[in-house]
């Protein structure tokens, strides 16, 4: 058997749920004869009374009881997936890099809420490789890969370039690369060629150096916040770097020698390529980036 119409069914919740035909009416802005009309319609199409007519008031049968019941139940929860589809609507969920988020991206959200305030952005931080045609909890995802012309990885944003970096009381002392603290990431085995203090080491035509005076973190951005502590000098993305070095929080050591870098890369889904939250952010982004 077909399911009765979607309009004779609210109209019947109402009236079970309100107990009259004309408090139905006035809560769905309907006359009272539509409503009725609704519930008469449904009856015939069940074969059942739904309602026990008095003179001012009206009373569900069993039958009616058993439908009313299960009926509130399937619009309270139509009504709260509504509820859900629309906040999602105004959500837009990132992810991206933990060196990427956290150094770059979170200083800069409230740039683009200010611009388009009735959308929120909610940030995650993850190297995952992200399916975006199976997780469609995730709008947008930002990775660092190879700087190839890929598609299947993501058009690229941005390619980095990387250089040394330290606080300025650090380098007040003077000292030589020789003489200082080495700063940088222990990058995970990977296809990505390495970025390290030799690769730069053989751009400035230095020798071997210490190894006891090197010291490494698992993340781009505990990196950054030894150099910011005046713990020695920093190998790491100029990119990620630079709101500290416009704050003077850092300043760069031999900027003359830079290390060609990666790329960071958008990836969106193709459900959500197209829709209005997804290419805003984009377009933000793509500004953000350009600007610095």
């Amino acid at each position: 058997m077909s399911l009765p119409s979607l309009s004779a069914l609210r109209a019947f919740e109402a009236a079970a749920r309100l107990g009259s035909f004309k408090a139905a009416a006035e809560a769905l802005h309907l006359s009272p004869t539509a409503v009725s009309h609704h519930v008469r319609g449904l009856e015939e199409q069940l074969g059942v009374s739904l309602f026990v007519r008095r003179t001012r008031a009206i009373a569900p049968t069993e039958a009616g009881l058993q439908l009313s019941q299960a009926a509130t139940r399937a619009f309270s929860e139509l009504e709260t997936a509504v509820a859900t589809l629309r906040d999602n609507e105004n959500r837009l969920t990132v992810s991206a890099t933990p060196a990427f988020a956290t150094l770059w991206l979170a200083p800069r959200i409230d740039a683009f809420e200010k611009r388009y305030p009735d959308l929120r952005v909610r940030l995650l931080s993850s190297t995952e490789t992200v399916d975006m045609t199976r997780d469609r909890e995730v709008d947008i995802a930002i990775r660092y890969s190879a700087a190839t012309t890929d598609a299947d990885e993501g058009d690229v944003l941005v390619r980095e370039s990387v250089a040394a970096f330290a606080s300025p009381a650090y380098l007040a002392a003077g000292m030589s690369i020789e003489t200082a603290d080495r700063l940088a990431t222990r990058w995970p085995a990977s296809r990505l060629a390495p970025i390290d203090w030799p690769a730069w080491q053989a751009q400035a035509g230095v020798g071997p150096l210490d190894d006891a005076r090197l010291r490494t973190f698992a993340h781009e951005q505990e990196v950054v916040q030894a150099a910011l502590a005046g713990k020695g000098i920093a190998l790491v993305s100029e990119l990620l770097v630079r709101d500290m070095v416009d704050r003077g929080w850092l300043v760069a050591w031999r900027p003359d020698i830079r290390i060609s870098g990666h790329a960071y890369r958008l990836i969106t889904g193709p459900l959500n390529r197209h829709t209005r939250r997804v290419q805003r952010f984009t377009s933000w982004l793509q500004d953000a980036l350009a600007d610095d």
